[in-house]
């Protein structure tokens, strides 16, 4: 019987059994094989960074990935299918990058450098609304982003600042802080006070290359939207009409991009008011270009107001491919242009656009 049992049946099963078991091992471990690999292909090896993801409602279109790296300005051309993107670059310390589509329109800021994949989802609507993954700073400066959207896209600038004040104080070594400092701060007539903020910050969150990498690039990108020309354009006006602007009908011209969330008219509208009031309206021509998501928001804002200039509404926003040239930053923003469309003021302070406009004015003694 015992002979029978090790010649039999139960020893082809054993024999079975230890092949089964060998081609386990050999399978386990090529698995483990192609899961180290994959991961060392996420990562995008150490001279690579790698940023993939999704954005919400961009469909299929080109996006740009910009950044400046130890040798200069990179930007990285993609095309996005159904909003899915992987785009790739090499940065071997931390540095800015900027994801656009290719007309200009910011999606996302981040972090990035060798060595590290970053795994998001953004909303081409609102560059605020971001969720990354893949280091710690740009998952840190994203919640920031997220959880104050409303603050920061509103006009109240000395609201903003004041948040991003209470988190460099707490975060003074984190290179995140000279991130938001760089990108989100309005220092406009107070560098003085941001340069005493930044300070606060450790040497070792904010290297000198990291800040100067970031503005080389921003005045590249801004060189170009200062020199661009401002277009005609014949927008859906407010009174049900449509409103033709063309730079050649006046000797300046001042747009008023607005439609914010949160936006203060009621401290824009007055003095904006007196301005037209005290202008010479054949040679002097004022347009509000409402940027809001919807006709149904700028609606409800224009009823509320009883204005003396023309109100358009822009489908499609900063992106609009009339505007986006002049890279609108922020809201609200003032550009003014003279009969040929050269830009001879840009900025967010209304006061500034004012006395820039009155100047000229009385320089030409118009």
């Amino acid at each position: 019987m015992d002979g029978d049992i090790k010649n039999g049946p139960i020893s082809d099963k054993f024999a079975i059994l230890s092949v089964s078991l060998s081609d386990m091992v050999r399978n386990i471990r090529i698995l483990l094989i192609l899961t180290v690999c994959g991961m060392l292909w996420a990562c995008g090896g150490d001279d690579r960074f790698r940023v993939e993801g999704v954005v919400d409602g961009l469909g299929t279109r080109g996006l740009q990935l910009m950044y400046e790296s130890g040798n200069g300005l990179h930007t990285e051309t993609i095309q996005a299918i159904d909003g899915k993107f992987s785009a790739e670059g090499a940065s071997k310390d931390y540095t800015l990058a900027h994801l656009t589509t290719t007309d200009g329109r910011l999606i996302a800021r981040m972090l990035v450098r060798n060595g590290q994949t970053l795994k998001c989802v953004f909303d081409v609507d609102n560059p605020y609304n971001i969720q990354v993954k893949g280091n710690k700073p740009t998952e840190e400066w994203a919640k920031f982003l997220r959880e104050n959207h409303e603050q920061l896209r509103s006009s109240d600038h000395a609201g903003a600042n004041r948040l991003i004040l209470d988190y460099v104080d707490s975060h003074k070594g984190d290179i995140q802080s000279a991130a938001l400092m760089l990108t989100q701060y309005y220092a406009v007539d107070g560098e003085s006070r941001a340069d005493s903020i930044f300070a606060l910050i450790s040497p070792e969150a904010r290297p000198d290359a990291f800040v100067s990498a970031y503005r080389r690039m921003v005045s590249r990108l801004n060189t170009a939207a200062i020199e661009e020309k401002v277009r005609s354009f014949n927008l859906y006006s407010a009174q049900g009409k449509h409103e033709n602007f063309y730079p050649g009908r006046a000797s300046y011209s001042m747009l008023y991009f607005s439609g914010a969330p949160g936006e203060r008219r009621d401290m824009v509208t007055p003095v904006m008011h007196r301005l037209v009031d005290s202008l010479p309206k054949r040679r002097i021509r004022v347009v509000e270009i409402s940027m809001a998501p919807d006709t149904a928001v700028w609606k409800r804002n224009w009823r509320a107001d009883t204005t003396a200039w023309a109100q358009v509404w822009v489908p499609g926003g900063p992106a609009n491919p009339t505007f986006a040239p002049l890279d609108i930053p922020r809201l609200p923003y003032w550009i003014l242009c003279d009969s040929l469309g050269v830009q001879v003021y840009r900025g967010s302070d209304i006061s500034a656009a004012v006395d820039s406009l009155r100047r000229r004015i009385h320089a030409r003694n118009i």
